[in-house]
């Protein structure tokens, strides 16, 4: 017993760590456990295989009576009939619910797998909006630390009330940038609640991009063919659509009624049975070639939704490598190059003046929020390209 709790225990500590170590996916699990329309379309797909069942049972029997009277006699019967459809209808319509059933599924899945990706995009514009907030937060106190030294210097007739008022301004410009990440931040966390369910998210662990590579291209394309819900979903739906034609074939051939009656006239019982047939002469006439129209348009759509796709494949793969290596370019830079400390450095040793510094600051800051949004851009790139793997 003891063995048992603290292997729970310990099962349970995994988990927690695992979730720890992977908020992403933490988020993911909940926005797929609580969306209000991946809830309702799961509804919409019981509700259809449930119908699509019930029309394939035997219509119902029909019971008649009747009741005649004339001047010298009387008459009456009643009779009981079931008709059938053609034989084969029944097996091939189940053959075509249990393939619409399937596609239905995979459409399923294939909506769950974009409201995953929409939940991970989401996610990894916090995680680029709250770079950018950490290094705005820096600058300012980089700048806080201008003002105050130039302030000093003012105070030693070492700079002008003009150096000061350009070192408030640039600080007072950076810090209005930094509301205005804010506000991003939580139109972003507003979104993904909405994808929640309206439930609160805790984007507290948000705070660095997931550890992902980027793959060889053909790797993404056999990933798509083989995993991707949709291309097998479109898959399904041709089969479906085959399924389905192949019932409308049999439904445009005859049915069959049988039936008993009793009659009583003239104080003489009468009792039979009767045999009928429906031949569908004018309600079949364009049902085949509707469903082999349906067959070729749904073959059609998901050959071309594959060319597409492989295209997409294509031209995002092509962008993360650019942008890949063009990010190598940048960390080498800021790698080599303390830009801040040696601004810093000069100013102080009266080697440049404010302007100068200001100058070189806006200049370090549109290089750095350049080097943050390509990375935000490289990463959803990446993630639109590992949602198949």
């Amino acid at each position: 017993m003891k063995h048992l709790i603290l292997t729970t225990i310990m099962s349970g500590c995994v988990a927690m760590s695992l979730n720890a170590a992977d908020p992403f996916a933490d988020i993911e699990s909940q926005v797929v456990a609580n969306n209000t329309d991946l809830a309702s379309l799961a509804g919409a797909n019981e509700a259809d295989n449930l119908a699509a069942s019930s029309e394939n049972n035997l219509s119902d029997p029909e019971i008649e009576f009747e009741h005649l009277w004339g001047k010298e006699s009387v008459k009456w019967g009643a009779g009981i009939s079931q008709s059938f459809e053609w034989p084969g209808l029944y097996g091939a319509r189940s053959k075509a619910n249990k393939a619409g059933s399937e596609a239905r599924r995979l459409m399923f899945e294939s909506e769950r797998a974009d409201l995953v990706f929409k939940s991970r995009q989401l996610m990894l514009e916090i995680v680029g909006i709250r770079q950018q907030m950490q290094f705005a937060d820096s600058m300012i106190s980089n700048l806080e630390h201008l003002l105050a030294t130039t302030q000093l210097a003012m105070q030693r007739g070492q700079a002008t009330r003009l150096d000061v008022s350009k070192a408030r301004f640039a600080l007072l410009s950076l810090k209005q940038e930094r509301e205005g990440y804010t506000d991003l931040l939580q139109t972003s966390r507003s979104q993904l609640v909405a994808l929640n369910g309206g439930k609160n998210v805790d984007i507290s662990s948000l705070d660095s991009y997931p550890q992902a590579s980027l793959l060889a291209q053909n790797e993404y394309i056999e990933a798509f063919d083989n995993n991707a819900p949709f291309a097998a979903a479109m898959r399904a739906r041709v089969e479906a659509a085959n399924a389905e034609a192949g019932a409308a074939r049999l439904s445009s051939m005859p049915g069959f009624t049988v039936g008993y009656r009793h009659a009583y006239e003239e104080q003489t019982h009468f009792n039979g049975f009767s045999l009928g047939m429906s031949l569908p002469l004018f309600s079949g006439r364009h049902k085949r070639k509707a469903a082999d129209a349906a067959v070729l348009a749904e073959k059609l759509g998901a050959d071309s939704y594959t060319i597409n796709m492989h295209a997409d494949i294509a031209a995002a793969h092509t962008r993360a490598r650019r942008m890949q290596a063009r990010l190598d370019d940048f960390r080498k830079v800021f790698d080599d190059c303390d830009y801040t400390g040696i601004l810093t450095r000069l100013y102080e040793n009266g080697q440049i003046n404010v302007i100068d510094y200001i100058n070189e600051i806006n200049y370090y800051l549109g290089v750095r929020r350049e080097y943050l949004q390509l990375q935000n851009e490289y990463q959803l790139t990446l993630a639109s390209l590992n949602r198949y793997l």
